[in-house]
């Protein structure tokens, strides 16, 4: 898990005493410290550009849906509401599972 990765710098009692927690962790429950040393942060690349294509899509969508209104498509808004909404919420689901793996 790596007591250095801290973004504040720890006193040597506090690196020990963290050292110490991680060891006993890794021992009670391997599984957990394996997940916990996988964990990325939200900040990776993959995210803001999976926030940015929500973005893109929301935007995308709520464009289709007027344009649809404005011509009476009903396909059209349809298309635009599944872009506005479905697509983001996919995203952000999928992102949500892959921070749980």
């Amino acid at each position: 898990m790596g007591s250095g990765d801290a973004g504040m710098a720890l006193h040597d009692e506090e690196q020990r005493q963290l050292a110490e927690i991680e060891r006993k962790l890794a021992e009670d429950d391997p599984q957990l410290a394996q997940k916990l040393t996988r964990l990325r942060p939200f900040g990776t690349p993959r995210a803001g550009l999976a926030l940015l294509t929500m973005f893109a899509s929301f935007v995308l969508g709520l464009a289709i849906v007027a344009i649809g209104a404005e011509v009476g498509s009903f396909v059209l808004g349809i298309i635009g509401i599944v872009l506005a909404v479905g697509l983001p919420t996919v995203l952000i689901w999928r992102l949500w599972l892959r921070r749980l793996r």
